[in-house]
């Protein structure tokens, strides 16, 4: 087995247990991409249903979706464009943006409980490669978007 065979294999069997155990907002009620929308909220504030679609990979329909669901929640509420009344943006409540810091608290326990046999050493060599790892990504998303816009 070549090298990127065991990557990939080791990817597929962590990756599950990672979101059904320390990443699984289904506990506290919300979907996975509903948790994802209100992560987006949390780190970038509020923003128009457009803009969020492609950073969610869905369309404007669906961001409507989903924030109606949320605003029922009373976690988003909708406010309209002063400029452009057609525009709606979407706004992360007090009781959403605390639901988001208790959940990433309890991640950051569960990680804790997983890594605890870990020592500091290998913990930040982890965090290291996981950064390279990161970087890696971000290298192959941009060479694709390039790609993409030559039409290549």
């Amino acid at each position: 087995m070549d090298r990127m065979q065991k990557v990939h294999q080791k990817m597929e069997g962590i990756f599950p247990k990672y979101y059904q155990y320390v990443n699984n907002p289904t506990c506290y009620g919300l979907t996975p991409v509903e948790m994802y929308l209100m992560e987006i909220l949390r780190k970038k504030g509020g923003r128009s249903v457009t803009s969020l679609a492609p950073l969610l990979g869905v369309t404007p329909g669906t961001v409507t979706n989903l924030t109606d669901r949320l605003n029922g929640k009373g976690y988003v509420i909708r406010e309209r464009g002063e400029e452009d009344r057609r525009v709606v943006h979407i706004i992360p409540t007090e009781a959403g943006l605390k639901l988001v810091d208790r959940i990433n608290s309890d991640r950051i326990e569960i990680l804790k409980r997983v890594f605890d046999k870990l020592d500091g050493q290998s913990i930040d060599a982890l965090v290291n490669m996981l950064e390279n790892v990161d970087r890696c990504f971000d290298l192959y998303i941009q060479e694709v978007k390039f790609t993409r816009q030559a039409g290549v």
